[in-house]
């Protein structure tokens, strides 16, 4: 092949890569196609397991499943949130109880919450996505999920509202706490 057709063959590639946006290029997943992967990380069977007595609290911004695509590489995420009459304590015996007794195991390597907040607990599993419980305030309750929270506990009532959520890659398996 002379230089003109070398030439012509590079400015050809080059343009249609431009023009592509590199988008064949891109070792980022995707949310396009993850219907059915997004449905079956919302019936995973731990987000529904919670203490007697810790009702869902339904609506808001963390209420089912959904695929995110908002950093450069795309995962999945269904979400729950309660609320229970007891502390937090209570609630994290409960799932330290419960998840390995369906398969999951706790991560250690979990550090503290910023601000103050209680911290975050990790379980994994070998096969299935990792499960995370959050403890969240009113406030943040009201400004990021968008919930009404209910009334506030009284001085004889603890109050605890906590946030369960299960996180996968786009295919739908597991991805390591954090």
């Amino acid at each position: 092949m002379n230089m003109i057709g070398l030439r012509l063959l590079l400015a050809t590639v080059l343009a249609g890569a431009t023009l592509s946006g590199c988008s064949f290029l891109s070792p980022f997943a995707t949310c396009e196609g993850t219907g059915p992967e997004v449905a079956a990380l919302d019936e995973l069977p731990a987000l529904d397991l919670h203490p007697p007595g810790a009702r869902p609290l339904d609506g808001g911004a963390a209420d089912g499943a959904t695929c995110t695509d908002d950093s450069g590489d795309a995962w999945l995420s269904a979400d729950r949130l309660y609320v229970y009459d007891g502390n937090a304590a209570d609630v994290l015996a409960y799932y330290a109880r419960e998840l390995p007794a369906a398969g999951w195991h706790p991560v250690q390597r979990i550090g503290a919450a910023p601000e103050g907040r209680t911290p975050v607990t990790c379980f994994e599993s070998p096969d299935r996505p990792s499960v995370i419980v959050t403890f969240e305030s009113p406030a943040d309750l009201r400004e990021f999920y968008l919930v009404d929270p209910g009334p506030e506990p009284t001085d004889s009532v603890p109050r605890t509202w906590f946030h369960v959520f299960a996180e996968a890659s786009t295919d739908g398996s597991r991805m390591d706490c954090y």
